[in-house]
Protein backbone atom coordinates (compact mmCIF):
# COMPACT_ATOMS: atom_id res chain seq x y z
CA UNK A 1 0.00 0.00 0.00
CA UNK A 2 1.77 3.59 -1.30
CA UNK A 3 1.68 6.41 0.84
CA UNK A 4 2.02 9.70 0.11
CA UNK A 5 3.16 13.04 2.35
CA UNK A 6 4.46 16.48 2.06
CA UNK A 7 8.95 16.17 3.23
CA UNK A 8 9.99 19.33 4.67
CA UNK A 9 13.02 21.05 2.65
CA UNK A 10 15.26 20.58 6.14
CA UNK A 11 14.43 16.55 5.69
CA UNK A 12 15.03 16.71 2.02
CA UNK A 13 18.64 18.37 2.45
CA UNK A 14 19.57 15.65 4.77
CA UNK A 15 18.04 12.74 2.40
CA UNK A 16 20.07 14.46 -0.34
CA UNK A 17 23.48 14.75 1.64
CA UNK A 18 22.88 11.21 2.61
CA UNK A 19 22.58 10.22 -1.44
CA UNK A 20 25.17 12.04 -1.81
CA UNK A 21 28.08 10.40 0.96
CA UNK A 22 26.82 7.42 -0.71
CA UNK A 23 27.73 7.95 -4.30
CA UNK A 24 31.03 9.16 -3.20
CA UNK A 25 31.67 6.48 -1.32
CA UNK A 26 30.58 3.71 -3.89
CA UNK A 27 33.08 5.88 -6.23
CA UNK A 28 35.59 5.96 -3.52
CA UNK A 29 35.39 1.93 -3.22
CA UNK A 30 35.67 1.68 -7.07
CA UNK A 31 38.69 3.57 -7.27
CA UNK A 32 40.78 2.08 -4.34
CA UNK A 33 39.42 -1.32 -5.52
CA UNK A 34 37.73 -1.94 -2.26
CA UNK A 35 35.14 -5.13 -1.89
CA UNK A 36 31.38 -4.20 -3.68
CA UNK A 37 30.39 -5.81 -0.31
CA UNK A 38 32.29 -3.23 2.22
CA UNK A 39 29.94 -0.88 -0.42
CA UNK A 40 27.04 -2.21 -0.23
CA UNK A 41 27.01 -2.19 3.59
CA UNK A 42 28.54 1.28 3.65
CA UNK A 43 25.19 2.24 1.26
CA UNK A 44 22.83 0.11 3.75
CA UNK A 45 24.08 2.33 6.85
CA UNK A 46 24.03 5.62 5.50
CA UNK A 47 20.40 4.21 4.20
CA UNK A 48 19.22 2.98 6.99
CA UNK A 49 19.36 6.92 8.82
CA UNK A 50 16.32 8.00 6.55
CA UNK A 51 13.27 9.24 7.91
CA UNK A 52 10.35 7.59 7.08
CA UNK A 53 7.43 9.31 5.72
CA UNK A 54 4.68 10.25 7.91
CA UNK A 55 0.87 8.31 7.59
CA UNK A 56 -1.20 9.61 5.63
CA UNK A 57 -4.12 11.84 7.14
CA UNK A 58 -7.13 9.83 7.52
CA UNK A 59 -9.89 10.64 5.50
CA UNK A 60 -13.20 11.87 7.27
CA UNK A 61 -15.57 9.22 7.54
CA UNK A 62 -18.52 10.85 6.27
CA UNK A 63 -21.82 8.82 7.44
CA UNK A 64 -24.24 8.04 4.77
CA UNK A 65 -26.90 10.32 3.98
CA UNK A 66 -29.94 9.71 6.90
CA UNK A 67 -33.11 10.64 5.15
CA UNK A 68 -35.03 13.98 5.88
CA UNK A 69 -37.90 14.09 8.44
CA UNK A 70 -40.83 15.61 6.56
CA UNK A 71 -43.44 17.04 8.65
CA UNK A 72 -46.49 13.97 8.52
CA UNK A 73 -49.30 15.09 6.39
CA UNK A 74 -52.88 16.03 8.07
CA UNK A 75 -55.23 13.42 8.36
CA UNK A 76 -57.69 13.07 5.13
CA UNK A 77 -61.30 14.13 5.94
CA UNK A 78 -63.76 11.61 7.13
CA UNK A 79 -65.99 9.09 4.37
CA UNK A 80 -68.99 10.38 3.98
CA UNK A 81 -71.87 7.91 4.63
CA UNK A 82 -74.54 7.81 3.15
CA UNK A 83 -78.18 5.83 4.22
CA UNK A 84 -80.50 4.39 2.07
CA UNK A 85 -84.16 5.38 2.12
CA UNK A 86 -86.35 2.68 3.04
CA UNK A 87 -88.21 1.47 0.14
CA UNK A 88 -91.75 0.17 1.16
CA UNK A 89 -93.48 -2.21 -1.61
CA UNK A 90 -97.70 -0.64 -1.85
CA UNK A 91 -99.62 -3.40 -0.68
CA UNK A 92 -101.84 -5.13 -2.96
CA UNK A 93 -105.43 -4.17 -3.89
CA UNK A 94 -107.38 -7.07 -3.43
CA UNK A 95 -110.81 -7.04 -5.00
CA UNK A 96 -113.75 -7.06 -3.08
CA UNK A 97 -114.86 -10.94 -2.76
CA UNK A 98 -118.64 -10.96 -4.46
CA UNK A 99 -120.94 -14.15 -3.51
CA UNK A 100 -122.07 -16.12 -6.89
CA UNK A 101 -125.33 -16.45 -7.44
CA UNK A 102 -126.47 -19.59 -6.67
CA UNK A 103 -129.16 -21.04 -9.17
CA UNK A 104 -132.02 -23.35 -7.48
CA UNK A 105 -131.81 -27.03 -8.32
CA UNK A 106 -135.50 -26.83 -9.02
CA UNK A 107 -137.97 -24.34 -9.43
CA UNK A 108 -140.18 -24.12 -6.10
CA UNK A 109 -143.87 -23.82 -5.58
CA UNK A 110 -145.60 -20.50 -4.54
CA UNK A 111 -147.00 -20.35 -1.15
CA UNK A 112 -150.51 -19.25 -2.03
CA UNK A 113 -152.88 -21.24 -4.74
CA UNK A 114 -154.24 -17.62 -5.31
CA UNK A 115 -151.25 -16.75 -6.61
CA UNK A 116 -152.58 -17.75 -10.10
CA UNK A 117 -150.14 -21.12 -9.83
CA UNK A 118 -152.12 -24.17 -11.25
CA UNK A 119 -150.45 -27.54 -12.41
CA UNK A 120 -153.49 -27.14 -15.19
CA UNK A 121 -155.29 -25.08 -17.73
CA UNK A 122 -158.93 -23.55 -17.06
CA UNK A 123 -161.26 -22.79 -19.94
CA UNK A 124 -160.55 -19.18 -21.41
CA UNK A 125 -157.55 -17.06 -21.10
CA UNK A 126 -155.33 -17.28 -17.92
CA UNK A 127 -152.18 -16.72 -15.85
CA UNK A 128 -150.37 -18.45 -13.71
CA UNK A 129 -146.62 -18.78 -12.03
CA UNK A 130 -144.53 -19.85 -9.43
CA UNK A 131 -141.23 -18.65 -8.15
CA UNK A 132 -137.93 -19.77 -6.66
CA UNK A 133 -136.85 -18.60 -3.32
CA UNK A 134 -133.23 -20.02 -3.51
CA UNK A 135 -131.93 -16.76 -4.25
CA UNK A 136 -130.73 -15.50 -0.74
CA UNK A 137 -127.42 -14.25 -1.87
CA UNK A 138 -125.35 -11.18 -0.65
CA UNK A 139 -121.89 -10.67 1.93
CA UNK A 140 -122.39 -12.19 4.97
CA UNK A 141 -119.99 -12.06 7.44
CA UNK A 142 -119.54 -15.70 8.96
CA UNK A 143 -119.36 -18.52 6.88
CA UNK A 144 -122.95 -19.92 7.24
CA UNK A 145 -126.18 -19.30 8.23
CA UNK A 146 -128.72 -16.45 7.22
CA UNK A 147 -132.06 -17.50 5.84
CA UNK A 148 -133.61 -16.88 1.92
CA UNK A 149 -135.83 -14.31 0.74
CA UNK A 150 -139.85 -15.60 1.45
CA UNK A 151 -142.50 -13.90 -0.67
CA UNK A 152 -145.85 -12.57 1.16
CA UNK A 153 -147.95 -10.87 -1.35
CA UNK A 154 -148.67 -10.11 -5.13
CA UNK A 155 -150.15 -11.63 -7.64
CA UNK A 156 -150.98 -11.86 -11.35
CA UNK A 157 -154.38 -12.25 -12.05
CA UNK A 158 -156.12 -13.55 -15.55
CA UNK A 159 -157.39 -10.18 -15.83
CA UNK A 160 -153.97 -9.10 -16.28
CA UNK A 161 -153.99 -10.66 -19.93
CA UNK A 162 -151.72 -7.87 -21.79
CA UNK A 163 -154.55 -6.78 -24.87
CA UNK A 164 -152.20 -6.75 -27.21
CA UNK A 165 -151.38 -10.30 -26.71
CA UNK A 166 -155.16 -11.17 -26.86
CA UNK A 167 -156.35 -9.91 -29.49
CA UNK A 168 -153.42 -11.57 -30.98
CA UNK A 169 -154.06 -14.57 -29.55
CA UNK A 170 -150.49 -15.19 -27.98
CA UNK A 171 -149.22 -17.45 -24.73
CA UNK A 172 -146.18 -18.39 -23.43
CA UNK A 173 -143.95 -18.90 -20.76
CA UNK A 174 -141.82 -16.50 -19.56
CA UNK A 175 -138.72 -16.45 -16.75
CA UNK A 176 -137.80 -13.44 -15.02
CA UNK A 177 -134.93 -12.71 -12.16
CA UNK A 178 -135.42 -9.73 -10.42
CA UNK A 179 -133.80 -8.00 -6.99
CA UNK A 180 -135.38 -8.75 -3.52
CA UNK A 181 -134.19 -5.21 -1.44
CA UNK A 182 -133.40 -5.38 1.98
CA UNK A 183 -136.97 -3.22 2.12
CA UNK A 184 -138.47 -6.51 0.41
CA UNK A 185 -139.61 -4.91 -2.87
CA UNK A 186 -138.71 -6.21 -5.79
CA UNK A 187 -136.32 -4.59 -8.50
CA UNK A 188 -134.19 -4.70 -11.32
CA UNK A 189 -135.84 -7.35 -13.13
CA UNK A 190 -135.15 -8.53 -16.50
CA UNK A 191 -135.81 -11.25 -18.91
CA UNK A 192 -134.09 -14.71 -18.47
CA UNK A 193 -136.19 -16.42 -21.50
CA UNK A 194 -138.51 -15.11 -23.26
CA UNK A 195 -142.57 -15.97 -24.53
CA UNK A 196 -141.96 -14.87 -27.58
CA UNK A 197 -144.49 -12.40 -27.35
CA UNK A 198 -142.51 -8.33 -26.10
CA UNK A 199 -146.06 -7.47 -23.91
CA UNK A 200 -145.96 -10.81 -22.08
CA UNK A 201 -142.52 -10.16 -20.91
CA UNK A 202 -142.95 -6.30 -20.11
CA UNK A 203 -146.65 -6.96 -18.39
CA UNK A 204 -144.70 -9.88 -16.19
CA UNK A 205 -141.76 -7.87 -15.12
CA UNK A 206 -143.91 -4.66 -14.36
CA UNK A 207 -146.50 -6.29 -12.06
CA UNK A 208 -143.81 -8.06 -10.08
CA UNK A 209 -142.00 -5.15 -9.26
CA UNK A 210 -145.62 -3.22 -8.70
CA UNK A 211 -146.72 -5.91 -6.65
CA UNK A 212 -144.76 -8.05 -5.17
CA UNK A 213 -143.28 -8.21 -1.44
CA UNK A 214 -141.43 -9.94 -0.16
CA UNK A 215 -139.19 -11.10 3.17
CA UNK A 216 -135.95 -10.23 2.61
CA UNK A 217 -133.14 -12.65 3.23
CA UNK A 218 -131.12 -12.37 6.11
CA UNK A 219 -127.11 -13.08 7.00
CA UNK A 220 -125.47 -14.99 9.70
CA UNK A 221 -125.50 -11.52 11.66
CA UNK A 222 -129.58 -11.61 11.25
CA UNK A 223 -129.24 -8.50 8.90
CA UNK A 224 -131.46 -8.12 5.67
CA UNK A 225 -129.69 -8.13 2.91
CA UNK A 226 -130.26 -8.14 -0.84
CA UNK A 227 -131.00 -11.34 -2.90
CA UNK A 228 -131.87 -12.68 -6.01
CA UNK A 229 -135.17 -14.16 -7.21
CA UNK A 230 -136.28 -16.24 -9.93
CA UNK A 231 -140.02 -15.78 -11.77
CA UNK A 232 -141.91 -18.52 -14.00
CA UNK A 233 -145.19 -16.44 -15.41
CA UNK A 234 -147.40 -18.99 -17.78
CA UNK A 235 -149.65 -17.01 -20.12
CA UNK A 236 -152.31 -18.88 -22.29
CA UNK A 237 -154.82 -18.05 -24.60
CA UNK A 238 -157.80 -20.73 -24.96
CA UNK A 239 -160.39 -20.32 -27.85
CA UNK A 240 -163.70 -20.32 -27.63
CA UNK A 241 -165.41 -23.08 -29.31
Amino acid sequence: MAYTGQVSGRQRAISGGGALIAVLAVGLGLASGLDLEVVRKASEAITAIAIPAPPPPREPVVPPNAPSERASGSASAANKHAKAAPVFAPKAKLPPVVAPIVAAPRPGAGNDASAGATPTRGAGSGAGGRGDGTGAGGSGRGTGGGSKAVWRSGTIHDRDYPREASRAKAGGEVEVRFTIEASGRASGCRVTRSSGDTSLDETTCRLIEERFRFKPATNAAGDDIPSQYGWRQSWWFERRR
